[in-house]
Formats: structure tokens, C-alpha cells, sequence
């Protein structure tokens, strides 16, 4: 990616999932695990199954172009999951027969992919996805990735005894031929998806973020590199129980100060439904801030100006040519037409603040 010198936006990864494919909505998709995508694939079969989703993936670009977003994915529409669509991909993992799981510091359970072998590169993933958005989006083509320490998180250890330093380190060496084949097809922005660093600091200084970089070591000045670190998605029915799932937000300060010295070019985080106090912005030096300001857990349409009093609130903190507006996580949960609108609103946040920035 050019360097930057404006403020621009993104979407962080998911777009809502149309009807005609999943007839599920986002929060029993995000609970099924990917169970319900490969349900419906066995019910339409793989051909109508992969129209379909073009239909959809095609959907979401055509949203982001009209809205004016700058930095793009297809909407996920091709994922039953972010994480173990890539997961299941991947040599010594066992997608099928599934293992009930603790997970999110023990804030949920999910039957998980048994990983029973070293894991390992199996080929392309993600090529043909990327190539897809390429073609058809107006902004920068972005693809995501699951990150190690969430890798860690989500899968039923049965081959390395508990070892999740080596289970990341071998997911990242794995993935890193992932990332030169994206590189080689021409992505230049790939995002790692690592919200777990936010769960465990400590397990993410001594060894999390060095396993990140491991990733993608070697072509740091061959595109640009994100990580996100959200709090997790929102669960309406967990907080109906007064149940606490959200990570601890208090824990963003260390981990943006040791971002701030890593090989990441920029740093996703949540800040809308957190009301994140974003002082905490300095501690990221000179790297991009990607700050979450829609909420996607509420269809409730943030205005405009209220956008735009957030971004100056960041740039206090930050230059422009370091703040990226985005939604807070995944907009898998809204309506479509709620994303709609949220999109167009923040595109124009960004028009005016960058407008007030020049004069």
C-alpha cells in the first residue's frame, strides 16, 4: 500500500450474510462454528452453493464501492467461520470429527477441530478469494487471516501436549507460504485476525506477537501488515445472563506499546461499543491506528457528525496520515441495511474530517 496521507477507512473483515445462502443470522452462524455453512453447501450442492456465494461476496464489494471505502475484503461471504475456514485447510487438523472445547478464557465452549498431526501447508487458501475482490472492488483489496495465538485458542489439541507456543509457531510457518502466494497474486494488505492477544498478555508478550511476525518474516516491505485485536464479538444472549465475555479492554495499553516496537504496520482495535478512552492512542507511536468506531452490535445508525467528533478525539493523538476509521469488528450481526448506512456514514466522516485537516 502507497503511504499513507490521509485518513481513510476499512472494514475489518465480515459482511452480512444474505438470506438465499446461510437463512440463518449472523450471531448462529458466529455460535455454529461453521457447522451451518457446510449444511447448507450439502443442501444446495457445490455448484449452486459457490454461485451463490459469488452472488453474495459480489454484494458486499458493490455496498463498500458505493459507500467509498478504501480498503476492502468480499465480505467473508465465503467463510462459515474466520478461523477454521483456513483451519480446515490446513495438514494435521481434522475438521470432521470435532472435540468440545473451553475457549475465550473460558467464556465459551465449541466443538473444535482436533488437530492430530503437526500442522502444515496443504496450498493455496485464500488466492482465489483475493483475486475475486480484486477484480470487482474500486478500494484496496484486503484479506484476513486468522492469527496464531487465536489458532491456539480455537482448535482441540491432541498432538502437541499443550504446547500452544509450538501449535502457533508451526500455524505460522505453515501460513507464511500462504502469505507469499497472496503477496506473489498482488495482495498488499493482509490482516491477521488475533483478538486472544488481547486474553492472554502475558502468553502474547513472550511469545504471541513473535509468533505473529513469524507470519509474514521476510516480506515486511512487500505489503502492509494488520493485526486485529477486538474484545470479541457481541453476544446479546450471553449479556442477557449478565455473563462477562468482553476481554479487558485495560490490557489494549501494553499490548499497543509493544505493537508500537513490532514489524505490524497497523493495529485494528475496538473502540465504539467500549467507549474506548482513546488517550491510550500514544502508546502507539508511529504506527496506523485502525479504531473501531461503528458498533457492530447495534443497528442503531451512528451520524455522521458523531463520527467525526470521534476521529478528532483520535487526532489528538495521532496524525492523520496514521488513523484508519473502521467498524469495531466483523459486521456479520447487522442488517444489511443498517451496514449500508454505517458504511456511507463513515466514508463521509472521513471526507469531512480529512477536508477540515486541509484547511
Amino acid at each position: 500500500m502507497r503511504a499513507q496521507t490521509k485518513a481513510l477507512t476499512a472494514i475489518v473483515g465480515s459482511y452480512p450474510k444474505p438470506r438465499y445462502v446461510y437463512r440463518q443470522n449472523g450471531r448462529s452462524l458466529l455460535d455454529s462454528f461453521g457447522f451451518a455453512f457446510d449444511r447448507r453447501q450439502q443442501e444446495l450442492g457445490p455448484a449452486e452453493f459457490a454461485r451463490l456465494l459469488d452472488k453474495a461476496a459480489l454484494s458486499a464489494i458493490d455496498d463498500q464501492n458505493r459507500a467509498g471505502i478504501d480498503i476492502m475484503t468480499d465480505g467473508e461471504e465465503r467463510r462459515g467461520h474466520y478461523v477454521l475456514h483456513i483451519v480446515n485447510k490446513l495438514d494435521g487438523i481434522d475438521p470432521c470429527n470435532r472435540k468440545r472445547i473451553s475457549m475465550r478464557g473460558g467464556t465459551t465452549e465449541q466443538d473444535a477441530p482436533r488437530v492430530i498431526g503437526k500442522i502444515k501447508y496443504n496450498g493455496p487458501m485464500l488466492l482465489d478469494e483475493f483475486l475475486f475482490t480484486k477484480k470487482h472492488a474500486r478500494g484496496i483489496a484486503k484479506i484476513g487471516l486468522p492469527g496464531p495465538s487465536t489458532v491456539a485458542d480455537c482448535v482441540a489439541d491432541e498432538h502437541y501436549q499443550g504446547e500452544r507456543k509450538q501449535l502457533a509457531y508451526d500455524y505460522a510457518d505453515a501460513i507464511h507460504h500462504e502469505v507469499a502466494a497472496l503477496i506473489t497474486a498482488g495482495c498488499r494488505i493482509i490482516q491477521f485476525d488475533d483478538p486472544v492477544l488481547l486474553r492472554y498478555p502475558a502468553a502474547a508478550q513472550a511469545w504471541g506477537l513473535e509468533a505473529l511476525e513469524r507470519c509474514f518474516a521476510g516480506f515486511e516491505d512487500q505489503a502492509t501488515f494488520v493485526v486485529h485485536i477486538c474484545r470479541g464479538y457481541p453476544n446479546k444472549p450471553l449479556e442477557r445472563k449478565g455473563v462477562s465475555y468482553k476481554a479487558n479492554q485495560d490490557y489494549y495499553g501494553d499490548i499497543l506499546t509493544w505493537l508500537s516496537e513490532s514489524k505490524l504496520d497497523v493495529v485494528s482495535i475496538e473502540g465504539a461499543a467500549s467507549k474506548l478512552d482513546v488517550s491510550i492512542l500514544s502508546a502507539i507511536g508511529k504506527k496506523t491506528v485502525m479504531l473501531g468506531v461503528i458498533d457492530v452490535g447495534e443497528n442503531e445508525v451512528e451520524t455522521v457528525e458523531s463520527l467525526v467528533a470521534r476521529a478528532n478525539e483520535a487526532l489528538r493523538y495521532l496524525r492523520k496520515e496514521q488513523l484508519i476509521l473502521a467498524p469495531d469488528c466483523g459486521m456479520v450481526e447487522l442488517t444489511h441495511a443498517s451496514a449500508r448506512k454505517k458504511l456511507t456514514n463513515l466514508s463521509l466522516a472521513a471526507h469531512e474530517v480529512n477536508e477540515h485537516a486541509a484547511t
